[in-house]
């Protein structure tokens, strides 16, 4: 059985929640969030409301990009 590439292993919640706790970003994580903003599935207004957060906060310097 093959595991499938595409698949999103976290939550853009869970996701966002650990970026926002931390205060850093990886490249890994980007990728995630671009994967699940192009996914089929549309986001909900919360899931929305907080990648929205995570590019505020990046464009004012608060989290940092690493990889």
């Amino acid at each position: 059985m093959q595991a499938d590439v595409n698949a999103i292993p976290e939550s853009i919640e869970a996701l966002t929640h650990r970026i926002f706790t931390t205060g850093r970003i990886t490249r890994a994580d980007e990728n995630l969030l671009l994967r699940a903003t192009r996914s089929a599935t549309t986001l909900n207004h919360e899931e929305y409301n907080l990648v929205r957060q995570m590019q505020v906060r990046l464009q004012m310097g608060l989290l940092k990009v690493v990889d």
